[in-house]
């Protein structure tokens, strides 16, 4: 049998039975700390929904988000095994329904499905807000991109953009306009295009577009500027005549319909977005199973396919790309405050 040589021990240098479990137990406490941290964020994000979730859209049923809210609800539950609901909550350009949700708890049950007008508009028309809009919420995904079109009802028996800017010349402050509320999107494309046009139409705010779609149609206002996607079955229908689009081209939805710049008022455009946010605080596991839950949602045929058919742009950004959309949309209002002061 060979025997194997060993270098001399130096105690001196050589750790104790002490001194090693001390090290020991000091690493694993770290490790049970770390992990104990982590813990809580998985746990969370693994038993939510925990209860039936609520999508607050800030305006009245009808409307370009309340259309997607309701097609993502069924979609969402049978994805993440729980009840999703639309709770309509609106008025002030959709500043009630944000408000509520940026104070509810930040668990994931309480979302927001809404348009810029409550997000970066607000913050610059000077009106009183209950929320901070860039600290309150946490971005989910924006969902799309949406023109703006101008509709009048077809009793006003005008045909074109033209017909429609030379009645409101001959009659300065007896045309009306509705919107889906004041300081939100549609709003300010009506006002910057009074501007850019040289025209005085009276502007009547609705809470939602679907509210002000029955007062066009009975004639109650003659005219509105409102999503695409909201108002293109009752142009198809025939109830309500699209006279030009906000976008830079024509929508394949309506591609008889020319561009406001091309009808009669050179660089003109106008165009809105629809998104998800949750309260600020809400975990990010949770952010991002239900980001990766509407991502499915709205690749799914009968959702992608009829919002694009109906003129809307599917987008599904990450929750951080919609960070960036928000923060660079809030610095781009921010730069028209004077015209947006004018509009509340």
């Amino acid at each position: 049998m060979r025997v194997l040589a060993h270098a001399p021990i130096d105690n001196r240098a050589a750790p104790s039975a002490t001194t090693t479990r001390r090290t020991f137990v000091g690493t694993a406490a770290s490790w049970i700390a770390a992990a104990s941290a982590l813990a809580p964020n998985r746990s969370v994000a693994e038993t939510w929904p925990s209860h039936p979730v609520r999508i607050v859209v800030p305006f009245a049923p009808g409307g370009g988000a309340d259309i997607i809210a309701r097609m993502l609800a069924p979609r969402l539950q049978q994805q993440l095994e729980q009840s999703f609901f639309v709770d309509n909550r609106a008025g002030a350009a959709g500043r009630i329904g944000a408000g509520a949700v940026a104070k509810a708890d930040p668990d994931g049950h309480t979302l927001l499905m809404t348009t810029e007008s409550s997000i970066v508009i607000a913050p610059h028309i000077g009106v009183s807000m209950s929320y901070a809009p860039l600290k309150d919420f946490a971005p989910v995904s924006l969902l799309t991109r949406n023109p703006v079109v101008l509709v009048v009802n077809p009793s006003l028996g005008i045909d074109t953009l033209k017909d429609y800017m030379a009645l409101a010349r001959a009659k300065p402050g007896q045309l009306f306009y509705a919107s889906s509320g004041a300081g939100g999107p549609n709003h300010l494309a009506g006002e910057i295009f009074k501007q850019m046009a040289g025209v005085d139409i009276v502007h009547v705010p609705y809470p939602g577009t679907g509210a002000a779609i029955p007062a066009v149609i009975s004639n109650q206002v003659g005219a509105m500027w409102g999503f695409l996607a909201g108002l293109l079955p009752f142009i198809r229908a025939g109830t309500l005549k699209a006279l030009a689009i906000g976008s830079r081209e024509r929508s394949p939805a309506l591609p008889e319909v020319p561009t406001v710049a091309e009808a009669g008022v050179p660089g003109y455009e106008a165009a809105s977005w629809i998104g998800l946010l949750a309260p600020a605080g809400t975990a990010q596991p949770i952010v991002m199973r239900l980001w990766e839950a509407v991502d499915v949602a709205m690749q799914d045929p009968a959702v992608h396919d009829l919002l694009v058919r109906d003129g809307s742009e599917v987008v599904v950004s990450t929750p951080e790309a919609f960070r960036r959309v928000i923060e660079e949309d809030d610095a781009k209002y921010a730069k028209l405050s004077g015209l947006l002061a004018k509009t509340k």
